[in-house]
């Protein structure tokens, strides 16, 4: 084992025994529920397993689950849940015809995020509402990998370090600030920013280790 390796083990141990992910769903619910209220057709961009399709489904709202993995959508069943398996470069719904997008911690793992941007203002109804949580990848411990200042690296040692322990694509230019950018090119209205912290030492640092966005398509 490599010194990258062993340090990696070390550090994802310790962070482990915090279980700083575990009430994740419920957490990021706590931020954002309220803005899904009125919300009757809502789409999951990323959804994943469906953690957050689940838990926002009920008689008389339609929540389409939308993943580029298949086997991941096969673990959804609930009768107010359509499951498409799609690309979320290029989202297989009609213009304006949904209430409300979420896309939760997807945009670094895409090669052309900004396109994705494009497609869920696209598809939202005028009015409504864009949730949108984002790791922030110059966090001091890169919330996916835990690694140290992974930001500040070559990007050589960067792809290094990520094929090392085995973790999917990052787009480490998929920073708050050009993410941001990204959203208001698309015309999208920032209405609120939220800092997302898992323990409450994080909040002695100016910089969260991720944010919720909520953004309107506005007329």
């Amino acid at each position: 084992m490599n010194i990258f390796k062993l340090f990696y083990h070390i550090v994802v141990g310790l962070m482990g025994r915090l279980h700083v992910y575990e009430e994740r769903t419920g957490k990021y619910l706590s931020y954002f529920k309220h803005y899904v209220s009125n919300a009757r057709v809502i789409v999951d961009v990323g959804c994943g397993a469906g953690a957050f399709s689940r838990a926002l489904a009920r008689q008389g709202r339609l929540v389409i689950a939308l993943d580029i993995e298949e086997r991941l959508l096969r673990e959804i069943e609930n009768p107010y849940i359509e499951k498409v398996c799609a690309d979320a470069h290029h989202l297989p719904l009609r213009d304006g015809s949904v209430d409300c997008v979420l896309c939760l911690s997807l945009l670094e793992h895409l090669k052309k995020p900004e396109k994705c941007v494009e497609e869920l203002y696209r598809v939202l109804k005028y009015g409504g509402t864009a949730i949108i949580q984002l790791p922030n990848l110059q966090y001091p411990f890169e919330p996916h990998t835990k690694w140290p200042l992974l930001c500040l690296m070559p990007k050589k040692l960067q792809l290094r370090i990520l094929k090392m322990i085995g973790y999917s694509y990052i787009n480490m230019e998929v920073t708050i600030k050009n993410a941001l950018s990204m959203f208001q090119k698309a015309d999208f209205k920032l209405k609120k920013t939220m800092k997302v912290y898992h323990l409450d030492i994080m909040k002695l640092l100016p910089i969260a280790p991720a944010y919720i966005f909520i953004f309107e398509k506005s007329i």
